[in-house]
């Protein structure tokens, strides 16, 4: 990990994003963390916290209630042996202020040796419902290979690159017998959920037609993009900088090139979820460090 020097001499006593003082008794609860996996709702972490308990821990999952260690409606932070699964609410914003929040208090509790993970819901690109992507390179929406973000004034590019070994190693986790597939490839991060994708059903109309759409969908899929969502720039260029192995599993909810509605049944919908859930499980019960918890 490489953080900013300015924290080594840490005069911080209370982390305001978290609203959690930065004593011993939370720093105690954030020490000995290896993997932080982030999803975009309180709810799927703490769906996921219940799983790891009853994979990792055994505990019965029916009567296991994951505790929040933060005291902020915005995030939601639980912890299952060293693992720690966490929501980040929608785009590019709201999970650089997590990224930032959730990094400084593992750097003060001595957590410094770790991967990020974020799993979620994507859109395809040239892709069938209910394929799970597993990102090699993030790209923003004018395909730039890094984030850009300003400082003062200052525009500042910072590549979006994800770690290739660690997608490698989530694949090669994963059983010859998965009943879903699972492939990697590349992605964009939109701005929005809308005119960001150029959807149509949006309350505003998109301002491309749908001959525009159609090469732009051709370009990018020639390029390895297998699918949209909101976050993966922001994520890859933090964790660029803070030299922290990271990449992105996300199911897809449907083809972008045969529409913009969802049209799969609200079940199908959680067994999508169940997906890439059950793709980031595969891989920490794969890792060494995390079977010492099984026991």
């Amino acid at each position: 990990m490489k953080i900013n020097p300015s924290l080594k001499n840490k005069s911080e006593k209370h982390l305001y994003l978290f609203d959690i003082k930065l004593n011993q008794q939370t720093l105690e609860q954030f020490s000995g963390i290896n993997y932080v996996i982030m999803q975009g709702s309180s709810k799927r972490a703490e769906v996921l916290a219940r799983k790891l308990a009853d994979k990792v821990l055994k505990f019965d999952s029916r009567f296991f209630k994951p505790v929040n260690l933060v005291n902020t409606s915005d995030y939601a932070v639980y912890r299952v042996g060293n693992i720690l699964s966490v929501s980040h609410g929608m785009g590019n914003v709201t999970i650089d202020a997590l990224l930032h929040a959730v990094t400084k208090v593992l750097y003060f509790a001595g957590s410094h040796e770790l991967e990020y993970i974020r799993v979620g819901t994507s859109g395809g690109i040239g892709v069938e419902p209910g394929t799970v992507v597993v990102t090699k390179n993030a790209y923003m929406p004018n395909l730039a290979p890094y984030y850009t973000s300003y400082e003062l004034g200052q525009r500042i590019d910072t590549p979006t690159n994800l770690n290739h070994a660690l997608v490698e190693r989530i694949l090669a986790a994963q059983a010859d017998n998965l009943s879903f597939p699972i492939i990697s490839g590349n992605s964009i991060a939109a701005d929005d959920f809308y005119l960001g994708q150029c959807r149509y059903d949006g309350a505003m109309p998109a301002r491309k037609d749908h001959a525009w759409r159609e090469e732009f969908f051709q370009k990018i899929h020639a390029l390895d993009i297998r699918n949209f969502e909101m976050e993966s720039s922001a994520m890859g260029a933090f964790c660029n900088r803070a030299e922290i192995p990271a990449t992105m599993i996300a199911v897809t909810l449907l083809n972008r090139f045969k529409g913009d509605q969802v049209s799969a049944t609200p079940e199908q919908l959680a067994e999508f979820s169940d997906r890439s859930q059950a793709v980031v499980i595969n891989y920490l019960l794969s890792r060494a460090n995390v079977k010492l918890h099984t026991n």
